[in-house]
């Protein structure tokens, strides 16, 4: 794990200088999201930077980027396969629930625990909801669309005789018979 960012983060010092904070998480400081991955290696490791700055309206914004490969268990073939995930996401900063009121809805809403963010478990959250809700090996979608690019050639088939086909041909000719 390479680090370059505190465990607490004071959110007013951070917006009001900029900070950046950037660095490796190995998966085993994430222990709910640790919870969720096929036989992960809790070494392996997801990058991450995050952005501290206010908006106009004085909203404490962060900016997190994270990348890396999760592996997770395809609910289609039930294998174990690496999920890269690449993601970003906008967050305000938040004192109490009031302020969700005034947030614009393009913002994730953080509540701060008496103006401090944890930033492992800032990361954490945002890799949670980066996950997908059904996990499908790519590899599967693939064949998936070659499968889709059109039906096989039928084999011929021979047509039986329906029997119903000939109770229909007996009935026909008991009528013919009939009106002589």
């Amino acid at each position: 794990m390479s680090r370059d960012f505190p465990d607490w983060v004071d959110v007013d010092r951070a917006v009001e200088g900029r900070r950046r904070f950037a660095g490796s998480l190995a998966l085993g400081k994430m222990p709910r999201l640790l919870d969720l991955l096929d036989a992960p290696e809790p070494d392996a490791e997801i990058d991450f930077e995050i952005d501290a700055w206010r908006d106009d309206q004085g909203t404490a914004r962060l900016d997190v980027r994270f990348s890396g490969a999760l592996p997770l268990t395809c609910q289609r073939s039930l294998e174990r396969y690496l999920h890269v995930i690449d993601g970003s996401s906008s967050i305000a900063v938040i004192e109490d629930e009031a302020a969700l009121a005034g947030l614009p809805e393009n913002l994730e809403p953080k509540l701060s625990e008496k103006g401090r963010l944890k930033l492992i478990e800032l990361v954490e959250d945002e890799l949670l909801l980066a996950l997908p809700l059904v996990p499908r090996d790519p590899a599967l979608e693939s064949l998936e669309q070659d499968l889709q690019a059109g039906p096989l050639p039928a084999a011929p088939v021979e047509e039986e005789a329906s029997p119903f086909a000939a109770l229909a041909g007996l009935k026909r000719g008991r009528s013919d018979r009939g009106s002589d």
